[in-house]
């Protein structure tokens, strides 16, 4: 039996602390031996840095879905108690720091935030970079008739939708207490706030909870039943549900954190609160809804920004420019 470094979740308010080491060896994969290049996503529990980057001879393309790669373990820094878990992360840190003396890698941050942190980091700011953003299916992800998808979700035809969603949001950092803090104050009568995702917390009356989505098939659904999608996260690498909803034509309010700065583009897709508090947050969504949004040009501006299509060929460039310089 197989076993791994644990990673911490939600222990003492802690999202996440992940360790650099594993029992796991995955360079005695047939996939690893086949391959020219190494693409790391999630590593957390999985790679033993130590051994693997001494062993490694391959070049490797290091994808930064967050900020694990540049610290001790830490995903995010927002309400993340560093103090609490010091002589973990100074220990962990001092790990990496070995591990990666003479390794070849270049890192894949997904925004411009990412990429900052990524600079400013002891660890990881001396090695190459290239940013490239997420994308999105628009097979998948795409306008459908509003008023169906309302009778999907048995939804109100003639009010106001506003949709808060996210995996977790029960994760502080996730802004859901900011977000029903702000709706609250709201007069509702015209609204309905639809939320989706795994919340433990209680919602107001007038509130619509459909819980966890687990058919990717139904957030266009979701999103096309609304009129506007509030990205109430208050620290996120990128915002993988800012652009699904955009490619449905649906506006977006948002805090003006890391990846919403390089995706939404003020009063055309969405609107930008000025600050992290709820009531930055009520001006933004009373701007909004005063603002007569084009579906149709917010999604062709998403397609020529954010095509799954053209992030993959962004990576076979970058590939095919590792493999070159290495002949």
């Amino acid at each position: 039996m197989v076993t791994s470094t644990p990673t911490y979740t939600n222990m003492q308010n802690v999202e996440m602390l992940s360790m650099p080491t594993s029992n796991h060896n995955i360079m005695d994969h047939p996939l690893y031996k086949e391959a020219d290049i190494i693409q790391l996503n999630w590593v957390a529990t999985f790679l033993d840095e130590p051994s693997f980057f001494k062993e490694n001879r391959k070049p490797i393309v290091w994808r930064m879905p967050d900020l694990y790669a540049c610290g001790g373990g830490n995903h995010y820094e927002v309400g993340f108690p560093f103090n609490q878990f010091k002589n973990i992360i100074e220990d962990n840190k001092a790990i990496r720091k070995k591990a990666l003396e003479n390794a070849d890698i270049t890192f894949v941050p997904i925004s411009k935030w990412v990429e900052n942190k990524a600079n400013k980091s002891e660890l990881i700011k001396s090695f190459p970079k290239k940013m490239i953003h997420n994308g999105v299916d628009f097979e998948v992800f795409k306008k459908l008739d509003k008023k169906e998808c309302r009778r999907i979700f048995n939804l109100p035809l003639e009010k106001k939708i506003i949709l808060v969603g996210a995996d977790r949001l029960n994760v502080k950092r996730k802004g859901l207490d900011l977000a029903i803090e702000a709706l609250t104050k709201i007069n509702l009568k015209e609204i309905t706030v639809v939320v989706f995702g795994n919340t433990i917390c209680k919602l107001p009356v007038g509130f619509v909870s459909v819980g966890t989505i687990m058919d990717e098939k139904l957030l266009p659904v979701l999103y096309s039943a609304s009129d506007y999608f509030l990205m109430s996260s208050i620290e996120e690498a990128f915002g993988q549900v800012t652009i699904e909803s955009l490619a449905c034509g649906t506006p977006v309010i948002s805090f003006p954190n890391g990846g919403s700065i390089d995706i939404i583009k003020n009063k055309f897709n969405g609107i930008f609160a000025v600050d992290f508090t709820s009531n930055s947050l009520v001006d933004a969504i009373e701007i909004a809804m005063k603002i007569n949004f084009d579906s149709t040009l917010i999604i062709k501006d998403l397609q020529t920004r954010f095509n799954i299509n053209d992030k993959v060929e962004e990576y076979i460039k970058l590939y095919n420019s590792i493999l070159t310089s290495k002949n």
